[in-house]
Parts: C-alpha cells; structure tokens; sequence
C-alpha cells in the first residue's frame, strides 16, 4: 500500500558513551514524545553506545539488546524505526544502520566509507552494498554519516525516493553537515533526512542541527543547535513526483558506477 503523506520525526539525543543501558532508557523517554501517527522515526548513529572503536565491549549481536529493543519499540508504537548499532559478526565489526518495520522485521545497511581520519576502517569493516528498502510505497536509500562526503556512492538511479543519514557528526566540520545534506537534496532530487546528535564525548561536541530536507533543498524542519529535540516534517510522494516530471534533471544526468 503507498502511503502519499509520510509523517517522519528525527530524535537529536544525547548519547553517554559505551554505556547501552542508559542510553536505551533514554531514548525511551525521548520516544514519549513522538508524534501518535508518526510513520518512521530516525535516531542516530550508534545511538546506544556512542562513536566509538571500543569494539571489544560494546558490539553487539544481531540478537542482543540494542536490536531487540529497536524490534520490540516499533512493534509497541506501530512505527518503523531507523538507528545505527555498532554490530559484532562473522568475527567483523560493522557500522550498521538498521531498518525496523513495524512489524519487528527489518533489513540493514552497513557504512561504506569508514571514517579514516578516525581510524574507523582500522576496528571496523566496510559494507560494499547499496540498500534502498520500500516502505508505505516510498523507497529509502540508507546512509550512515561520512558517507555523506560521497555524491557518486549517495546519486540516484531513479531507484529511491528519500536519502536517509544517521550521524555522529562533531560540530568541528558543522559547515560540512550543513552544506551537503541540502546539496544531496538538490543534486539527487529527493527528501533528505539528516539524524545527528547532541552532547559530547572523548571525540568532541556535537551540534546537532538534524533536518528533514525537500527535493528543492528547503528545509522542512529543522532541530535547534546542541540541544536534545524532536523535529518531525510531513513529506509528499505525489509533490515529489510532480517536481520529477516538471523539471527533470535525471535525464540529462551522467551515468556513473560505484565498484
């Protein structure tokens, strides 16, 4: 069944580093405050234990508590949820973004571009897949953070409707975060959500500054600097597509490969 309307609430967090319990509790007061016909609720990348590459203590199975709460909080609200989870498999690490239905199934993108910088790619494995999954008849790209800085891994093939970023974004490069969630708007002609959070840890501070984003690259809603909020923005399916056809960029667009 497509869903034309597609009411959408980011949760800008605070995150206590490695400590999965607390933030679990957390975010389930900040959840209180979503919207009863909300349709998908974004929070951000690894909400539950923070960035971190203490891989050792805080990874978690695909059955252990953080994505058992994911599942057991959408089926009890009647939402899908998206988050990110620091997940052990197959004696691998990964940055995984994972998608609940409201049902309690779900499908999961893992990061393709490891944050070097950071020495990510040195604790944890690269995912080499795009993931774009249908919902409601909307079709979803998955993100994770530096994935961001990549327009030829993020351009659309006329296969998705929504790009969706989950992050950890410091506000050291608040300009980058945001610059080119807009300019991946613009350039892909779709709705952006953009989920970072708030707080601080041995990493830095982060700002926040989450936004939901039009395909003209305005934005809808947008969450206030440092500070834990709920923002939620109502998107259009048909408005997007009256905008496709009026002005169609993808046409005359290159053709590009990702391998």
């Amino acid at each position: 069944m497509t869903q034309d309307n597609l009411k959408v609430s980011l949760i800008q967090g605070d995150v206590r580093l490695g400590d999965a319990d607390a933030n679990l509790a957390h975010f389930s007061e900040l959840l209180k405050l979503v919207p009863t016909d909300c349709q998908l609720v974004v929070l951000p990348e690894m909400f539950s234990t923070g960035f971190s590459m203490n891989t050792a203590d805080n990874a978690e199975e695909m059955n252990g508590k953080t994505v058992s709460w994911i599942r057991e909080t959408a089926i009890q609200y009647g939402y899908a949820i998206l988050a990110g989870v620091m997940i052990k498999e197959n004696d691998g690490y990964y940055n995984r973004a994972i998608f609940v239905y409201p049902d309690g199934s779900y499908k999961y993108y893992d990061k393709r571009h490891l944050f070097s910088y950071g020495k990510e790619n040195e604790y944890y494995n690269a995912g080499d897949k795009r993931v774009i999954i249908s919902f409601l008849g909307w079709r979803i790209r998955l993100q994770i953070c530096y994935d961001l800085r990549f327009p030829v891994w993020s351009r659309n093939q006329n296969d998705y409707d929504i790009l969706a970023y989950i992050a950890s974004w410091p506000d050291a490069r608040q300009t980058v975060w945001n610059i080119l969630p807009v300019a991946r708007a613009i350039e892909n002609q779709c709705y952006v959500l953009a989920s970072n959070r708030v707080g601080n840890d041995s990493s830095g501070n982060y700002a926040g500054e989450s936004r939901i984003i039009d395909p003209k690259g305005i934005a809808i809603a947008t969450s206030e600097p440092y500070k834990e909020q709920l923002v939620t923005g109502t998107l259009s399916l048909s408005e997007l597509k009256r905008f496709r056809e009026k002005f169609n960029v993808a046409a005359d667009a290159d053709n590009f490969t990702t391998d």
